[in-house]
């Protein structure tokens, strides 16, 4: 009922002292509208109740001609394999596929079991897995569901707790014979954290003729035992290495056919001598990209061969906590012709005991005259050294510059980040510069360099297109380098620049798992 149908009261509002009769008559008039209120509130209820019916039926019938309902099983397959991680196998969770697909409607359920590809790659965490008996099982379903795909997998050992009434050593078996017994399907391996002994069906694996890459993590007597890695269609190796042996003998005498690699990754605890470093990459012409830390500093006899890869397009070690000593990069360049070389990433010391002893990166760059992106660590370089190293790379478009502390030592003193900034000003230094990337920051009096270096790069022929300058933790003044107006205006000319102060740690939610970067 409308106010205008109840009438309105002239006294409404007022400060009026209802009389005796009066309040007789408004009481009667209360008991009135609120029947009729209880009777409207039962009706509304009433229509809620019947718009819900009509509203589930319309929702109901919208079901039946949806368009997911009618999409054809080859579609919402490749939907699903779209779903899968990119950058890691796939883990035994329901929050995520393939598990997740299972859990939405029994028809996409069955389209999810019966396609092989979703389940042609899997996580397997020794401490998640072999918790829980049915978790063992589920390992065989899921490689049996892969039908005849060429499976990848990950394998992390490390600590485990026994399953309630069977022995860890006997899970951890069970695991290992079920993915042997898809061996001759294996494309992508991954065996981290290696510390027990090798299951016998493991080692009986002589060939894995889809391998396509194979990466192994623990200790060289574990690997030692293994063969199946020793096959022409291998292309990607990755090996973290301990032993008791020196682990570059080691290398040395696996029976790989490092001819066929593309892409070499070599880490160990102890270091690799340069001499021996030389020497396996002259077993490696295919190499694309090779990645090894620490190099250590070591005499090269004179007479050893030169490598040649006439391939290689990435040269990594800037893994390494390690800082390689002037030495051995000498005998690296001098001994091994990277004429295709365009990354390259190295931690280097340009001073070991005197001045004298500091070390530019020119030669390299007179050898490789196609760099495009290189690292380089900026304490470790003189305001000397620096710029006949950046003069030496015409090609440069991106610079990576780690910053740190400034330290003087014998005579050396390191090139700040200030001195970096004029050395860029001048734009015939990296004319093709694009990207200046600075990590670590930690040079709060170089705003006016800044300013000017910026200037001076957006009015050069190839002007500057990225400028990222991340600081330390404490560096907060990282944040204030440049004013929010000049960011603004520089947006507008091109530059995308990031100033950045990140204080937060970032861990993986699975153990074994590299974190997801995009």
């Amino acid at each position: 009922m409308s106010a205008k149908r109840m009438g309105s009261n002239p006294r409404f509002y007022t400060n009026y002292i209802p009389s005796d009769e009066e309040i007789k008559e408004i009481q009667l008039d209360i008991a009135s509208r609120s029947e009729e209120l209880a009777r409207l509130d039962a009706r509304i209820r009433e229509l809620s109740t019947e718009r819900d019916e009509i509203q589930a039926y319309i929702d109901s019938q919208k079901a039946l001609i949806s368009h997911p309902r009618r999409l054809p099983a080859d579609i919402v397959r490749d939907v699903f394999i779209a779903c899968l991680p990119t950058r890691r196998n796939a883990v035994m969770s329901a929050q995520e596929a393939p598990l997740l697909l299972c859990r939405i409607c029994s028809a996409w359920r069955t389209i999810a079991l019966s396609t092989p590809r979703l389940w042609a790659s899997m996580h397997v965490p020794f401490h998640f897995i072999l918790a829980k008996e049915p978790r063992t099982l589920a390992v065989a379903q899921w490689l049996q569901r892969s039908a005849a795909c060429p499976i990848s997998f990950s394998v992390y050992e490390g600590w485990a707790d026994p399953i309630e009434g069977v022995s860890r050593s006997a899970g951890r078996d069970a695991v290992i014979r079920s993915l042997c017994a898809v061996s001759d399907r294996w494309r992508h391996v991954e065996f981290d954290g290696m510390v027990s002994e090798v299951p016998h069906e493991l080692s009986d694996i002589t060939s894995a003729s889809l391998l396509d890459s194979f990466k192994f993590s623990g200790w060289t007597s574990i690997l030692d035992r293994l063969t199946f890695y020793q096959v022409p269609s291998l292309r990607t190796v990755t090996l973290h290495l301990e032993g008791a042996e020196p682990v570059t003998e080691f290398l040395l005498r696996i029976p790989m056919i490092w001819d066929r690699l593309q892409h070499l990754t070599i880490s160990c605890a102890t270091g690799i001598p340069a001499t021996n470093l030389i020497v396996l990459l002259g077993r490696c012409p295919q190499l694309i990209s090779i990645r090894v830390s620490p190099i250590l500093d070591s005499d090269v006899d004179p007479m050893i061969s030169t490598s040649f890869l006439p391939f290689l397009d990435t040269f990594d070690t800037s893994s390494s906590s390690f800082n390689m000593a002037p030495r051995s990069l000498s005998y690296i360049v001098a001994y091994t012709s990277m004429p295709r070389l365009r990354r390259f990433s190295l931690r280097v010391a340009t001073c070991q005991d005197e001045p004298h002893d500091s070390f530019s990166l020119a030669t390299l760059g007179q050898k490789s005259r196609f760099i495009e992106d290189i690292t380089i660590c900026l304490p470790y370089f003189t305001k000397h050294s620096l710029p006949e190293t950046l003069r030496s790379l015409p090609s440069l478009t991106k610079l990576l510059v780690f910053d740190g502390y400034t330290w003087e030592e014998n005579g050396f003193q390191s090139c700040t980040f200030s001195q970096l900034l004029d050395i860029l000003s001048d734009t015939a230094t990296c004319p093709m510069l694009q990207e200046l990337v600075i990590r670590n920051w930690d040079s709060p009096n170089s705003k006016s360099g800044l300013n000017a270096f910026i200037t001076k790069r957006m009015e050069s022929p190839h002007p500057l297109q990225r400028l990222e300058i991340s600081g330390t933790p404490w560096a907060s003044e990282v944040l204030d380098l440049i004013p929010e107006t000049e960011i603004k205006f520089c947006l507008s000319r091109g530059l995308a620049i990031s100033l950045l102060c990140d204080k937060s740690w970032k861990a993986s939610p699975w153990t074994g798992v590299p974190i997801d970067t995009e």
